[in-house]
């Protein structure tokens, strides 16, 4: 009675916090529903991005439609690309933390860049 009783556990799987996922408590429809909105709302955010860089693209930077389309594909591709490089890099060396520092490290890099670049013409010139 007290097998029957007692919440079954699946040894297979563990909680975030390593320990045995209960299964009534741990993933099911709710968790898994919730993962594919944050991805579709993800993706809707991604290519709204895409398009707003065609427009700027074309409008202010005022490049030619073929050469706009060239660059967003070249953006998209390289960032998709990178996506599951980082993914195999956490998986086959180094925690998933690791890689969220390296990466996020590497945006301020790039993001502080353009900023460094107009002060430095800026005082300069």
């Amino acid at each position: 009675m007290d097998e029957e009783c007692q919440i079954s556990k699946s040894s297979r799987y563990v909680s975030w916090r390593n320990k045995p996922a209960i299964e009534g408590q741990h993933g099911g429809i709710r968790a898994a529903a919730f993962v594919l909105v944050v991805e579709v709302l993800e993706n809707l955010a991604y290519l709204a991005n895409a398009s707003n860089l065609v427009l700027y693209l074309s409008k202010f930077m005022h490049f030619s439609p073929s050469r706009c389309s060239n660059i967003v594909s070249n953006f998209m591709g390289t960032a998709f690309l990178l996506a599951l490089l980082g993914g195999f890099l956490a998986d086959a060396f180094f925690t998933t933390y690791c890689i969220y520092l390296i990466s996020a490290t590497i945006e301020l890099a790039v993001r502080k860049r353009p900023l460094i670049n107009s002060i430095y013409v800026h005082n300069h010139f």
